[in-house]
């Protein structure tokens, strides 16, 4: 887990959260609660479900940039979040942070019932080890969303150990709960627990190295990050977090060196580009923090003021205010192409997701998004969504009478796979 992808909303990184799959850094590599392998409506569990893990001290220095305006786009006001970026890791490290720094959203109905479902299926079967493993699993993805299914969470893995003590996943899923709770006790002795069993498992032991940071134990992180290290020297997020763990000791020339060694294994351009970033703003003798600092501001002075063109940024955590404030946005745009841009935009999910929107002809329109788990969703899943974006495109299309039938192409930006299409 290294660090925990947060899918909190497909976007930028939260403090206390982790390294977000829908804010340009790599989601490969999830797996079941691992990292950085990164709702609302029926994508929302199929998100959870793709993703896991995330990057504890990534987010609190990597903010994700704003998405790029188009010419005569203005950009709507952000709403207010706890301030992200290096400026929260101090309190972070000190115990002080937020315990849950995700906002609650209600799941949708049909997601809340495939979840009965499940506990139903695996209260009716007390010994079945993988009925309790997925009922687990998914209780800790819902947790992401609904702080509410921490425990039972918990107690589901705890159901898994009790099955058998030393499953691997029970152990994690344990460790993963407290780490999202930051509960550093009982992370590091789950995660002890389970490196017992599998002491090369990079990934987790780097999440212990993690806890200890957090926990004040900086000289015990270094020995972890050093382990991984030692057998593993291309593991990124080793690297980035000692680049940490050495700035917050003062260490600026070592913490800049491992810094752009991390740099150097990031396999995707956004990650580069944004460590890169800090480190020429780190040239000068700041720390992580203040250069962290600098760049937010910056950011913030360079985004232009709201306008017409933008779609309305999402209020509140609620899920159903999420799908009304992407529908409001459609339905106040003043051209056909319009609305169907801030469908898609202003989805609580797809929306920060979407990179791209291209009319290659008058009744054919692309949209290119970044880290959307089309494949990896259960079909019931994929298809509500779809049908979701159909009917609103439909709506759309009424509204603006003479516009043509439109073909809607969803693409994945890293391969040009077109992954569904959509005719209204």
């Amino acid at each position: 887990m290294a660090f925990k992808f947060c899918p909190q909303c497909g976007t930028g990184l939260d403090p206390g959260g982790r390294f977000c799959g829908g804010c340009g850094a790599p989601v490969g590599g999830a797996s079941g609660g691992s990292s950085p392998a990164r709702l609302a409506g029926l994508v929302s569990l199929a998100t959870l479900l793709a993703l896991g893990g995330g990057f504890w001290l990534w987010s609190r220095f990597m903010p994700a940039p704003p998405r790029p305006l188009k010419p005569g786009e203005g950009r709507a006001a952000a709403p207010a979040a706890p301030p992200a970026g290096p400026a929260a890791a101090p309190a972070a490290a000190a115990g002080t942070a937020d315990p849950n720094p995700h906002q609650k959203i209600d799941l949708p109905d049909d997601i809340k019932q495939y979840i009965a479902g499940l506990a139903k299926d695996a209260e009716a079967k007390p010994k079945d080890l993988v009925a309790w493993q997925t009922l687990a699993r998914v209780y800790y993805r819902a947790a992401r969303i609904d702080p509410s299914y921490a425990d039972r969470a918990t107690a589901a893995y705890e159901r898994v150990l009790q099955i058998d003590p030393k499953d691997l996943e029970g152990l994690r899923g344990l460790a993963n709960v407290a780490y999202d709770r930051q509960d550093r006790t009982k992370a590091i002795e789950y995660y002890g627990r389970y490196l017992d069993l599998k002491p090369d498992d990079p990934e987790v032991r780097t999440d212990l190295g993690t806890m200890f940071f957090e926990s004040g134990d900086k000289g015990r992180a270094m020995i972890e990050y050093q382990r991984v290290l030692e057998k593993n020297p291309k593991f990124f997020q080793a690297w980035f977090n000692m680049a940490v763990l050495e700035d917050a000791q003062g260490n600026r020339d070592a913490a800049r060196k491992n810094l752009e060694k991390a740099r150097d294994l990031a396999t995707e351009d956004p990650v580069k580009q944004r460590i890169s970033s800090l480190l020429a703003a780190t040239a000068g003798g700041k720390s992580f923090a203040e250069a962290a600092e600098q760049l937010q501001q910056q950011a913030a002075a360079s985004a232009p003021p709201a306008g017409a063109g933008a779609p309305p940024a999402v209020a509140g955590p609620d899920a159903a205010a999420a799908g009304a404030a992407a529908n409001a946005a459609a339905a106040a745009a003043t051209t056909y192409k319009g609305a169907v841009e801030a469908l898609f935009r202003g989805h609580a999910i797809a929306g920060p997701k979407v990179v791209a929107v291209d009319w290659p002809a008058e009744g054919r329109v692309r949209i290119t998004m970044n880290g959307f788990p089309m494949a990896q969703m259960p079909e019931v899943m994929r298809n509500g969504f779809l049908d979701k974006m159909k009917r609103g495109a439909g709506d759309a299309r009424a509204r603006f009478a003479g516009s043509p039938a439109t073909t809607i192409e969803i693409v994945d930006q890293s391969s040009g796979e077109v992954m569904a299409t959509i005719e209204p």
